[in-house]
């Protein structure tokens, strides 16, 4: 079964050569012959707007104080998400816990002197009251971030209200 698949790999990628022309044979050749002890997924001559690494642990903007501005941040659209005024990255997000809830639940929130989520949370997307969390805003960054005093790589040229 192998040799057949091959076979068909092989014809295509010598027709789409041939039909697209010889750059795309040059790149095909150039993939195929990467070195073994490169990762496949290596990004050569790929530059960063940080100038190294996102993973670096010397990245300045990932090292940069949160920001807890009194009051909350000026949104920018109806129902912008709010923004996270403390570090998250010692939180533990996933199926089976949220590290979240442990300051903004509604059995926690007042203790904490934390806002508690949002009804909205509570809803499943037919608008019906769920008895915990809705799965889909179970995941808290995947709509609220951390705010940071960091500047922008680019220039943000958005205009809300």
């Amino acid at each position: 079964m192998k040799k057949p698949i091959l076979t068909l790999l092989v014809g295509a990628a010598a027709l789409i050569t041939a039909n697209l022309g010889p750059a795309l044979g040059q790149a095909l050749a150039q993939s195929s012959s990467l070195s073994s002890t490169q990762p496949a997924n290596a990004s050569v001559g790929v530059a960063s707007l940080r100038g190294h690494a996102v993973t670096d642990a010397s990245d300045e903007t990932l090292n940069k104080p949160t920001l807890a501005v009194p009051g909350g941040f000026q949104v920018s659209w109806e129902e912008q998400p709010p923004m996270i005024p403390h570090p998250i990255d010692k939180y533990s997000i996933n199926l089976r816990q949220n590290g979240c809830l442990k300051c903004h639940s509604p059995a926690t929130y007042e203790a904490a002197k934390a806002p508690a989520v949002a009804s909205s949370h509570f809803l499943d997307r037919d608008g019906n009251r769920t008895n915990g969390i809705a799965p889909r805003r179970y995941f808290c960054t995947q709509c609220h971030a951390p705010q940071a005093g960091a500047m922008p790589l680019v220039e943000n040229v958005f205009q809300g209200r």
